[in-house]
């Protein structure tokens, strides 16, 4: 038997098992209404000659990314539908850590969709799941924070503590998997990966 609607007030405490399963039925009923939406016609997603009315939302645990086809109408619908959600679920969609990006990098019209959801504008590249991702070619600059972190784990005073072998197991557990994953994706470019086979000597002398 159906009753009446009810509000919940709290929620489960930080780090409780419960936590990835609820926000998970949540963020799929954000993603439903936007198919449903979709197939209304309301809102037209991006590059929809490849998939059937466009990719329109993109999630991974808190991460989304919403990819529209430049037409306000369409914007418009999107930011009323975000309302729709934030009444429905009791979450809060944060629209000042929001960014507009447009794939033309128009900045008159990013200004112009960024009054609609009342968020800032963006630049390329962006991080998304942990790889810089740009609508052009990415250059050396932007791969820099990638040898940053490897140089990071690489302290000097940690290196020359350790024996040849503690070196190796580091390198191998902690070091190898950062320049892998971006690879698995990417090309790196030369300069990069030279960089990168600095931790040789890290290995040999225990510098940084």
């Amino acid at each position: 038997m159906t009753g009446h609607y009810f509000k919940s007030g709290k929620g489960v405490r930080q780090g409780d098992p419960l936590s990835p399963l609820l926000f998970n039925i949540a963020a799929d009923t954000l993603a439903k209404m936007i198919e449903q939406a979709q197939g209304n016609q309301l809102i037209k997603g991006l590059v929809p000659e490849y998939v059937e009315n466009g990719i329109t939302i993109l999630q991974y645990a808190d991460d989304t990314i919403l990819s529209l086809n430049d037409e306000e109408e369409s914007a418009r619908n999107m930011k009323l539908l975000l309302y729709m959600y934030e009444q429905m679920s009791g979450l809060k969609i944060n629209f000042e850590k929001s960014e507009v990006l447009m794939v033309s990098q128009d900045e008159r019209k990013s200004l112009s969709y960024s009054d609609v959801f009342n968020c800032a504008t963006g630049t390329w590249p962006i991080k998304y799941l942990g790889v810089p991702v740009s609508v052009s070619r990415l250059h050396v600059l932007d791969w820099l924070k990638l040898d940053e972190k490897i140089l990071k784990r690489l302290d000097g005073w940690q290196g020359s503590s350790l024996s040849v072998g503690g070196r190796l197991t580091l390198i191998n557990s902690r070091l190898s998997s950062i320049p892998t994953y971006s690879m698995s994706m990417y090309l790196l470019p030369e300069t990069i990966c030279k960089r990168i086979n600095k931790t040789r000597k890290f290995f040999w002398r225990g510098e940084a």
